[in-house]
């Protein structure tokens, strides 16, 4: 399998291995949905807050949003089926230990493992279609593959809601044990055997630094409603994270083979596409974490009855994401991302009018409309950005756009957090006197949450505005003197194909 589609047509192997990466981003994606419903359940059983029991998202979003870029440089120099092959593995250990877990810091620690492994198999798995498909089928490819993305979003509320209220929260851990395992099974029968890259090297100093910058960073986002936005841990984190990040845009201009290229960030659509993914997510995620709370706290929905409520946003983009891709190959992608963020901000805004009464149809259509915009944007974008890098900065595009997208989503979390907890007291005094006392706290609640969703909201332009940036609607090209090219290109790679 060689860069730019040249193995495209051997006997249909892109089609395998399009199903091997979709198992691997159906596992990611499920992982956090799956997680989300049974929160209140975790909450219950291991007697802790919604402040505490978030740690159980934040961790497995944190190790996504730092490790990613230095994963998808790993298979740039290693070869990409090791990598993916480890995370799979890696992830499914993790899921055996979480599923065990007595206490909520073990399970969030455990869950910082878990987010490895599924960092592991995110960064490479974009690379390894774009190395598998030609340009011309790259838009429906990427479409094709969100479709696993979206499944793993709607089957993972439905199936955590089941397996919390007929078993345990332990089992949303356990499923993923032998999903993990045929993975490993399947990637190393479809998967071309690689060896190391001749000449290429690990920026370990720059992966740690970068590491340590990101880190900061978004525990200074995270954790800043915990300790206080001006408290010395705050700023002693945002001092470290600035730091930390001069010091890794330094090292990486003088090191002759970078974790990041920082010649691709002169690329529009690789800055663009990134700048739209990282808000489109962090939007998307304040109403993806605050939902399952909505239903089950003000409208007292069993879980089952959450998990089904949740279901209209993935399926509507399981549903265009298809389309969204194919059409992105035709018109370009950058109509394609500005709109389907548009639809984004849409579903956030109509999301504002829902409160202890509204309808189940009123909940439904406005998460299909956000479900919409979700199907028209992933395709596009990961073909927008990955189209327009040299073959061997495929990993490390592949785990930069990885590392933003959930680096967004842990940011959505961390926002809607922040805003329900500044807001809440708030409206709790606004309200007292007006209401029954037993009602005061539900609609204080509500109009917590409704503020949330219009910060989201106010976010998603920003990735509109990033959209309309990119690259024009033809095919992207690259100008390749652009990208400084690292010292094996052109060089001999020794490589091993697999039986």
């Amino acid at each position: 399998m060689r860069a730019g589609g040249e193995g495209s047509g051997a006997g249909g192997l892109e089609w395998r291995v399009l199903g091997v990466v979709g198992l691997g981003a159906f596992l990611s994606t499920l992982n956090i949905t799956i997680v989300n419903v049974a929160l209140p359940s975790i909450a219950q059983d291991l007697r802790v807050g919604i402040d505490d029991v978030q740690l159980v998202v934040l961790g497995y979003l944190l190790a996504l949003g730092t490790l990613l870029l230095a994963f998808g440089r790993l298979g740039d120099v290693f070869g990409y089926r090791r990598v993916y092959v480890g995370g799979l593995a890696v992830f499914g250990v993790a899921s055996l230990l979480c599923g065990l877990s007595g206490d909520v810091w073990t399970l969030a620690g455990f869950r910082v493992v878990q987010g490895v492994g599924s960092g592991m198999v995110q960064a490479i798995g974009p690379a390894l279609l774009v190395r598998a498909f030609p340009a011309e089928e790259r838009g429906k490819a990427q479409g094709l593959f969100a479709i696993s993305i979206a499944l793993g979003i709607t089957v993972g509320p439905t199936l955590g809601a089941l397996l919390t209220e007929w078993s345990s929260w332990s089992w949303i851990f356990f499923v993923n044990v032998p999903l993990c395992l045929l993975g490993v099974v399947w990637s190393l029968r479809v998967l071309p055997g690689e060896g190391r890259v001749a000449g290429r090297a690990f920026d370990a100093v720059g992966a740690a630094l970068l590491f340590g910058a990101t880190a900061a960073l978004l525990l200074a986002v995270l954790g800043g409603g915990r300790w206080g936005w001006t408290s010395p841990t705050e700023l002693a984190l945002v001092a470290a994270s600035l730091v930390l990040g001069a010091a890794f845009v330094a090292a990486e201009q003088r090191v002759r083979q970078p974790t990041l290229d920082m010649g691709l960030l002169r690329i529009r659509a690789v800055w663009a596409g990134n700048a739209s993914v990282l808000v489109a997510f962090a939007a998307l995620f304040t109403a993806t974490f605050l939902v399952p709370f909505y239903l089950q706290d003000v409208r007292g929905f069993s879980v089952i009855q959450t998990g089904l409520f949740l279901t209209p946003l993935p399926l509507a983009t399981l549903i265009v994401a298809p389309f969204g891709g194919a059409l992105s190959d035709r018109v370009g992608p950058r109509a394609l991302t500005a709109s389907g963020t548009a639809f984004i901000c849409g579903g956030l805004v109509l999301l504002t009018g829902i409160d202890a009464s509204t309808a189940a149809f009123g909940l439904v259509w406005r998460l299909a409309v956000a479900g919409v915009g979700l199907g028209l944007f992933i395709g596009a974008n990961q073909s927008l950005v990955l189209g327009a890098v040299p073959p061997d900065r495929l990993g490390m595009t592949s785990g930069m756009l990885a590392q933003v997208r959930n680096t967004g989503q842990a940011f959505g979390v961390a926002l809607a957090g922040a805003v329900v907890a500044a807001r809440l007291p708030f409206h709790t005094r606004e309200l007292a006197g007006t209401l029954p006392g037993s009602l005061v706290e539900r609609e204080a609640f509500v109009r917590a949450i409704h503020d949330a969703f219009y910060a989201g909201a106010v976010v998603c332009v920003l990735g509109i505005l990033a959209s309309l940036l990119s690259e024009g609607a033809g095919p992207v090209t690259v100008d390749r003197g652009s990208v400084r090219a690292a010292p094996a290109d052109g060089m001999k790679t020794e490589r091993t194909e697999a039986p």
